[in-house]
């Protein structure tokens, strides 16, 4: 039995979905599969202000968020401050693997990906380091000499790869991988029950239904920009929150026959399949899941690095339209009110991406290049390699 074991990180829900999306594929293929969150395995006040940071970032200053992604795409990959990135938590993932013995190590952010490759430089791992890009662009961080084997989402992001020194042949284009709630099969059985699933939401099918998510982070701006809008629109809304319980105590308040608020939701898939047209920010996953299930998208206000080039990407392919700011994304909003046909030109170009069937092939992938593992007895971690 083949032992896979996936480094994610919560930076944000994207990275964790694709983990799992192949983690359940590889479990139904006959291999264990262990979904681990590197973030989890920092040091306690290094993990927090890591989150902190990057949430402020994203929330308060996104130009500097932008700087901080420019310039680390700038850095060599064998400078002292890239080796010491390599470094971060590496003790923790070297007693994980000790641990686990996988035959295949798996990232879906790069950072990880790049503590496993200095143990592979070391040669206390001997087992393929393998990488899944979770956006439609993908960051130099994303190199390093001992990475054996890359997923990408599109021939575009292969040949960013490329062009940071990648062999060609080590870079499959796949896509991003989906939970198997949006597969093809779960998307098709989800559109049929529209009409049970609006009911259930106590919602019109005749007037257009706005699902307003992303405000997790708070990245949907304050709910009084949103108030005066979602009473006068005449539209239906359904608004995901997250873990953002003050925004939740704000759209609350909104709550009637037109308005439906939640805070935390495992059925988002259910969601998407009754709305219309999706405000939200450009995450590589959540472009995936809105393409999948055939819903327009109107990206709000994308942070400058991977979510500009998630946007570029799908207003490229006419499924999504950028929104730069709350005014924005109404505009667009009450546009669509009066022209219906703009929403199904931009669903029938949704449908026609092929964004299906990427957890399945990277499964496959991964079995076909796991190896065995070398004895855990025989690992010792130098002193140089030994940083937190």
């Amino acid at each position: 039995m083949r032992r896979v074991l996936i480094l994610s990180a919560s930076f944000g829900a994207g990275h964790n979905q694709a983990a799992y999306a192949v983690q359940e594929t590889l479990r139904d293929k006959g291999a264990t599969a262990e979904v681990v969150d590197y973030v989890s395995l920092l040091n306690p006040a290094l993990r927090s202000f890591a989150k902190f940071s990057l949430i402020q970032g994203v929330q308060k200053v996104p130009s500097l968020y932008g700087l901080f992604y420019k310039s680390m795409s700038k850095i060599e990959p064998d400078s002292p401050l890239q080796r010491y990135v390599n470094h971060i938590g590496i003790t923790r993932i070297q007693d994980y693997i000790d641990a686990f013995e996988p035959n295949a190590i798996v990232s879906t952010f790069p950072t990880p990906m790049g503590v496993v490759g200095e143990l592979r430089r070391h040669g206390t791992v001997r087992v393929p380091n393998l990488a899944i890009v979770t956006d439609y662009t993908a960051h130099r961080q994303w190199f390093h000499d001992y990475a054996d084997h890359y997923f990408a989402a599109t021939q575009e992001v292969k040949r960013d790869l490329v062009s940071y020194g990648i062999d060609e042949g080590s870079v499959d284009v796949f896509g991003i991988p989906l939970r198997r709630k949006f597969s093809k099969e779960a998307v098709r059985h989800l559109h049929m029950q529209r009409s049970s699933i609006l009911r259930q939401l106590s919602l019109s099918p005749d007037v257009p239904i706005v699902l307003l998510m992303g405000g997790g982070s708070g990245v949907l701006g304050d709910a009084s920009e949103w108030e005066s809008f979602i009473a006068k629109s005449g539209l239906q809304y359904i608004v995901v929150c997250g873990q953002n319980r003050k925004m939740e105590r704000r759209f609350i308040q909104l709550k009637s026959d037109r308005v439906r608020v939640y805070g935390f939701t495992s059925e988002i898939d259910k969601l998407m399949a009754a709305s219309d047209v999706i405000v939200t920010k450009p995450g590589g996953l959540t472009l995936t899941e809105s393409m999948a299930m055939g819903v327009p998208m109107i990206l709000f206000r994308p942070i400058p690095g991977q979510e500009e080039s998630n946007a570029d990407f799908a207003v490229r392919a006419n499924v999504a339209v950028r929104a730069r700011n709350v005014e924005d994304a109404q505009s667009f909003l009450q546009v669509i009110a009066q022209n219906p046909e703009m929403l199904q030109r931009m669903r029938a170009a949704a449908n026609q991406m092929p964004v299906l069937g990427a957890a399945e092939h990277i499964a496959e992938r991964i079995l076909d290049l796991a190896v065995e593992p070398f004895p855990s007895s025989t690992r010792t971690l130098s002193s140089e390699l030994q940083v937190t």
